[in-house]
């Protein structure tokens, strides 16, 4: 069941999350909002993304490097799809 989008505020434990993401190299320093839009949904515990962002989100090697960030700060793993991939789901 797909729930309805709402605004989530920053943590500043989302934020270290962005900065280790950043530090892994996944997704470039000057994109850091779509690094951020990703660690709120996970740190919150939003288990989809839904994004068109195709260069640096919805991207099966980085959803893995993404991911394996959040295992090593005991958080858990997030899909993330494109609308298309969401309603075939």
């Amino acid at each position: 069941m797909l729930m309805r989008s709402r605004t989530r505020p920053v943590t500043v434990e989302g934020s270290a999350l962005v900065d280790e993401s950043i530090r892994a190299a996944i997704i470039p320093a000057r994109f850091k909002n779509d690094t951020l839009h990703v660690a709120v949904a996970v740190w919150h515990k939003v288990e989809v993304v839904v994004s068109w962002n195709m260069a640096h989100l919805v991207n099966v090697r980085k959803v893995e490097r993404i991911n394996a960030v959040n295992e090593r700060a005991g958080l858990a793993r997030i899909l993330i799809h494109t609308p298309e991939e969401v309603l075939d789901l």
